[in-house]
């Protein structure tokens, strides 16, 4: 495995920067909440016991308990916990990591993760975890961005980042799109342990009061991305500053604002 030391790194020091996670849970948050929404509909709720990996600022987790779902929430950053307590009081939440997770084998009935396994440095170690805590027949349920040759967003940002950046000034880390592909999906489900029973598509947007809102979005409330922006030179990251405007006031304009779609892969797999 390659490695991914100083991406980890930066990973939980970024999301314990109260800045960018006031950022993450303002700008994404319409987002992933939307999908969240499709993850409960998914893993079953009533009377089963369901673990909200990486679970942020507990939107998702406190979806589950309303949904009757006796939930547990486990995050790396102290700062998204302390979000998560307050929105998410009956939930059990603990401090940890998803490749380490602190709880016994077969407890689950479900597990989810919403936009988290690509902030992991070592996956497929995390999607072991995933099914050694799920019970017999348990239920994973994950969701991810789509990449950039078939997502307006991704698309956008990544055409201006790859025709400017220099990629290897940032630090190594895994394929943010890799469970976006569904072979490669299937893949690592398998050699976990896990069966990929469906891999689907969903398609939210952000609304956009301003084409310069997007770059923004990804330059204040991401870590990854922000990271291999903020690698590059002044010149270079004024440049895809520069060209995001024209490309989503060009594609995007809708009503009085702009509407820029950002597909998701959501993706549930069994215990096998």
């Amino acid at each position: 495995m390659q490695d991914y030391s100083i991406f980890a790194e930066r990973e939980r020091s970024g999301w314990t920067n109260p800045s960018i996670v006031e950022a993450y849970v303002s700008l994404f948050g319409p987002v992933t909440d939307e999908v969240g929404a499709a993850i409960v509909d998914r893993v079953g709720k009533t009377g089963r016991e369901v673990l909200d990996l990486c679970c942020g600022q507990g939107t998702l987790t406190r979806m589950l308990s309303d949904a009757g779902a006796k939930v547990t929430g486990l995050d790396f950053s102290p700062d998204m916990l302390a979000r998560a307590a307050k929105v998410a009081p009956a939930a059990e939440l603990h401090q940890g990591d998803a490749a380490a997770l602190p709880f016994e084998d077969d407890r689950f009935d479900g597990v989810v993760c919403n936009f988290g396994m690509m902030h992991l440095p070592d996956q497929p170690k995390a999607l072991g975890e995933i099914r050694r805590v799920l019970k017999p027949e348990g239920t994973f349920v994950m969701a991810t961005w789509v990449g950039p040759e078939a997502s307006p967003a991704f698309g956008v940002v990544f055409g201006a980042i790859k025709a400017h950046a220099d990629f290897s000034a940032a630090p190594p880390q895994p394929d943010l799109f890799a469970f976006a592909r569904p072979e490669t999906a299937g893949q690592m489900m398998a050699e976990a342990g896990l069966e990929m029973a469906a891999h689907e598509v969903v398609t939210p947007a952000w609304e956009l009061s301003s084409p310069e809102e997007l770059f923004e979005i990804f330059l204040n409330a991401t870590v990854g991305a922000a990271m291999l922006i903020k690698s590059q030179t002044p010149a270079v990251i004024e440049a895809i500053r520069a060209q995001l405007p024209s490309a989503v006031a060009g594609g995007f304009a809708e009503g009085a604002g702009y509407r820029v779609p950002v597909p998701v892969a959501l993706i549930t797999a069994r215990r096998a």
